[in-house]
């Protein structure tokens, strides 16, 4: 009947509007990031090629400094004494030597407390050794890495509208939390944990942003009016001009309206 009818539970309404609006705010946050970023980069001077790669520079430091969180895979499942579903958490190492066995960490989470166990399955070695990156040699080391490209000016004038975003984030997610189950709860969100990931994604898009600011045409500053024919200039006759000298008797409103409104002679 709820399927026919089109009708969804309260607490997935919710989650569609959570949804929502923390993708219009991390949305916001990254454009924003982006083109101040950007400009900021290429105001610094140099060249196009020099830019982009101080941008390119910056994004390798996001890369090693502030990396993405990796994914993590959740699964429910049964319990052995009640039905209720629990949340299993799976995260796999391998061994970095390539001689020993890969880990596989399990972490099972239940409402009364969290039991972590660890497994460990054999792993061909050749094969593990193959996902490795080798080691630089001593002629392959890169130059050492900038830091962490940040402007705490920009941070400073939009905390008001970030915390006054998290806030309303959180409140939404309180709201959901009490209305939906339990495995489908979600954490609250943080500001340094939005700015850290809004960094992360946006520094390896700096370098086009840079280029494509570049190739942007100039914009004109001020606005230019000119004359436009038909105008209550022409009937001045702009092109039979008339100079009258001072001595001669004074130009008043007779001759004024004379000249404006008498026919013209050939």
């Amino acid at each position: 009947m709820i399927q026919r009818q089109d009708i969804v539970p309260p607490w997935i309404e919710k989650q569609q509007e959570l949804v929502k609006t923390a993708n219009i705010f991390r949305a916001r946050m990254r454009n924003d990031w982006k083109r101040i970023a950007a400009r900021t980069i290429a105001s610094r001077g140099g060249t196009l090629e020099e830019q982009m790669n101080r941008a390119e520079m910056y994004a390798a430091s996001e890369r090693a400094y502030n990396p993405k969180k990796r994914a993590i895979e959740q699964i429910a499942v049964p319990t052995n004494k009640t039905s209720d579903p629990v949340m299993v958490t799976i995260s796999q190492s391998a061994s970095k030597t390539g001689s020993g066995p890969s880990k596989i960490e399990v972490s099972v989470a239940t409402k009364d407390s969290e039991v972590t166990t660890q497994a460990s399955l054999p792993v061909d070695a050749a094969q593990v050794t193959t996902n490795l990156e080798p080691l630089p040699t001593p002629e392959a080391v890169p130059p050492p890495l900038p830091s962490l490209f940040r402007l705490p000016d920009w941070e400073a004038a939009e905390n008001s509208y970030f915390k006054l975003a998290i806030t309303n984030l959180n409140n939404i997610t309180r709201s959901y939390n009490l209305m939906a189950p339990d495995l489908a709860k979600k954490p609250y969100f943080s500001l340094d944990r939005e700015l850290n990931s809004c960094y992360a994604d946006v520094a390896p898009q700096l370098a086009q942003a840079i280029k494509e600011r570049a190739a942007r045409p100039e914009k004109e500053l001020v606005e230019k009016i000119g004359h436009r024919p038909g105008s209550i200039l022409d009937k001045f006759g702009k092109d039979s001009a008339k100079v009258y000298d001072s001595k001669r008797p004074l130009y008043g409103w007779k001759e004024f309206w004379t000249d404006l409104f008498a026919e013209k002679k050939a």
